[in-house]
């Protein structure tokens, strides 16, 4: 019965009542950041411009160069408009140690392959070592078990566009799905030898139009190479050319209105409305320090500062940018031009577990793709 009433209640009304069991959990474990967490959650359930929470959740772009060429990311397809470019070891401490504090999730990676990035598992482990709970998402192909393991991380998850070279390629352009895989298997062998190691991993399969029906085989081979988690992630398009090309026949897997689709317009299934828990607790900057809401701004129409430029949380955070892209989302949210095909994200978990140990003596590791001379644009 009361799932029922629930099921029924106004969509703001069911996150308040979400945000305030999150918030209550949270006051019971004190979490790193929880004080912050309970402050955000205030602000976003009041839908105020300015955010009393510092944020607890940070995605940070170590790089925003890939080896693949997928046709719906902007990297991939040569649209995404910014400077090719690595994060720095330097600039990374500085981002992190000035946001150690109240920092206590961090998303590394952006619109790039992480593990091209100098310095991608020193970073994680200085990260780590500020109890900071750190999670990658990657494809596979530069990534090295004992590094990875060695450094701390909480969580990866390996994405793959197929069960076949052929499939995984479709999407994955230039991908090699054996690499991607063995790399797999030798994340999943190291930590067997590890029986202490907590870093999760974890294995997607981005399902698309040409690759539905591996579904199943998908499902077989995550639990026969012995992974911590896997799932079936639903596709994404920008247009409706691309949904056309790429989303699936089963509904099943449609992030979109099927109908709306149907009609000639491109929109989630469940459209925000004016509400994003989401820039209240959590931060995106990208890999030259400039700070934008959150992954749908990949290109970076909305710059809200540069953490190299200027103190995060007394000139950005709650600065003029920044509280007028909350209140432009909370009362005229489609002038935003990058939360039209979001259906606004909810608060982070900061109920992670404590991160993990670290091992000393990271390796050196394979060279990675340089970036292109300053100028030239992805």
């Amino acid at each position: 019965m009361i799932e029922y009433v629930k099921d029924r209640l106004p969509r703001r009304v069911r996150r308040s009542l979400a945000l305030t069991r999150i918030a209550s959990t949270s006051l019971k474990h004190r979490h790193k950041g929880y004080r912050d967490f309970m402050l955000s959650s205030y602000s976003a359930v009041n839908r105020l411009d300015r955010s009393y929470g510092r944020p607890v959740h940070l995605s940070l772009e170590p790089t925003n160069i890939c080896n693949l060429r997928c046709p719906v990311c902007e990297t991939g397809n040569g649209t995404l408009g910014r400077v090719k470019r690595h994060l720095g070891i330097d600039q990374f401490k500085h981002v992190i140690d000035s946001m150690q504090d109240h920092v206590n999730v961090l998303y590394f990676y952006f619109v790039g392959e992480p593990f091209l990035a100098m310095d991608s598992y020193e970073m994680i482990e200085h990260a780590t070592r500020k109890q900071i709970w750190v999670d990658t998402c990657t494809n596979g192909e530069f990534v090295d078990a004992k590094n990875l393991l060695d450094s701390g991380l909480g969580r990866i998850c390996f994405q793959l566009g197929g069960m076949t070279q052929e499939t995984h390629e479709t999407y994955r352009v230039g991908g090699v799905l054996e690499k991607a895989v063995a790399n797999l298997a030798a994340c999943v062998e190291e930590k067997r030898r590890r029986p202490d190691c907590k870093t999760q991993i974890k294995t997607g399969f981005i399902v698309m139009k040409h690759n539905e029906h591996e579904v199943d085989e998908f499902v077989r081979f995550a639990k026969d190479i012995g992974v911590d988690a896997y799932e079936v992630v639903d596709p994404a398009v920008r247009t409706l050319e691309e949904g056309d090309q790429f989303l699936t026949s089963q509904d099943k897997y449609w992030y979109y209105d099927r109908e709306a689709f149907n009609q000639g317009i491109l929109r989630p299934k469940s459209p925000s409305n004016h509400y994003c828990e989401w820039i209240y607790y959590t931060t995106t900057i990208q890999v030259n320090g400039d700070v934008v809401p959150c992954c749908r701004d990949p290109r970076g129409v909305h710059v809200l500062g540069n953490v190299f430029e200027q103190d995060f949380v007394s000139e950005i955070w709650n600065g003029e940018l920044y509280r007028d892209f909350r209140h432009m989302v909370a009362h005229n949210q489609k002038d935003t031009g990058i939360c039209d095909l979001c259906s606004g994200y909810t608060a982070p978990d900061i109920n992670r577990h404590d991160p993990v140990q670290i091992l000393p003596a990271i390796q050196p590791v394979a060279p990675r793709l340089e970036p292109e001379p300053a100028g030239v644009l992805v």
